[in-house]
């Protein structure tokens, strides 16, 4: 690939990240509430033209979409691709090569999968929790709710790093 190829690309890659990320920007909104006597808290969520986050039907079609486009897809790829490639490392052993060869291609392919395991165990939990609170918003009312998005939240960003 070129240089100006390569750029190209990542010029697109980031319109695209820009372009899917602006309905948070669009819609983000702070609200200050009540909390606990004269305690109030203020909380960052998105406010669609159908609704608040976790009710609006826009906010569940956003997350569909997001699911489709930061998890099923590069995953599927990723699957097909690596396989693809350990398939052709596996079967190009010519006759005589020693063990060392096959090895370091078995040690290549151990590592595209772990790479794989990772972004599922990383991203799985994340999209899991948007989806369930929206089919049940009660769950957002449980006791350690925040606790448990904030680990979800940092499995999934640990992961981009």
């Amino acid at each position: 690939m070129t240089k100006r190829k390569a750029i190209t690309q990542i010029i697109i890659v980031w319109i695209c990240g820009i372009m899917f990320a602006m309905p948070c920007l669009v819609f983000g909104q702070t609200l200050t509430i009540p909390y606990d006597q004269n305690i109030s808290r203020t909380i960052c969520l998105l406010e669609w033209p159908d609704g608040l986050s976790g009710q609006s039907e826009l906010d569940f079609i956003y997350n569909i979409v997001f699911l489709l486009l930061t998890y099923i897809v590069p995953v599927s790829t990723m699957v097909i691709a690596y396989s693809l490639m350990a398939r052709v490392l596996w079967g190009s052993q010519a006759i005589g090569e020693g063990d060392a060869n096959s090895s370091q291609q078995h040690s290549i392919t151990r590592s595209k999968q772990k790479v794989v395991i990772m972004l599922i165990c990383g991203w799985l939990p994340y999209h899991t929790y948007f989806l369930l609170t929206y089919h049940w918003p009660e769950l957002i009312l449980s006791p350690f709710i925040q606790h448990i998005y904030l680990g979800i939240y940092w499995l999934a960003m640990s992961n981009s790093m």
